[in-house]
């Protein structure tokens, strides 16, 4: 029979076991069955020249678990020197989703750059409602990608 301080210390340790514990496991970046990030489309694309482009099969970059298409041998060359100025925020889920506590794919046509980065939204309400509030919405989605487990 556990005494009353052993049942305060394990009610304690599971209150404060690590919210890993509980995480919910998704991929790092939505993709489809074919594996491909953002549908095939360049990242690079939306930054440098500030609207989406098709990569293609012939120019890829397999990246923390994705394949990534580019438009051009360039393109993909300024990926691989730095991903994270270009790949999209929340994995390419949608960042309104997000916000909201939910995990959905985003649509790599309904997008919009902020301080530089890129995010992604299943419709285009989402991104609308961003516009209202970006700063916002950021730190709700950042709250909620910050408690997930990713696979690769």
């Amino acid at each position: 029979m556990l005494n009353r301080r052993q049942i305060f210390i394990a009610t304690a340790a599971l209150v404060a076991a690590p919210n890993a514990l509980w995480a919910k496991t998704i991929k790092r970046f939505s993709q489809g069955k074919d594996g491909l990030a953002l549908k095939g489309y360049d990242a690079t694309a939306y930054v440098e020249t500030g609207a989406p482009a098709d990569g293609t099969d012939a120019t890829t970059v397999t990246w923390k678990g994705a394949t990534w298409r580019f438009a051009t041998a360039a393109d993909a060359d300024l990926f691989r020197a730095n991903p994270e100025a270009y790949a999209p925020q929340f994995g390419g889920y949608c960042t309104r989703a997000m916000s909201l506590k939910k995990e959905v794919p985003g649509d790599p046509e309904v997008w919009r750059l902020h301080n530089g980065k890129l995010y992604v939204f299943f419709a285009a309400k989402g991104g609308d409602i961003f516009d209202e509030g970006r700063d916002e919405m950021i730190v709700k989605a950042q709250a909620h990608w910050d408690g997930l487990s990713f696979t690769e």
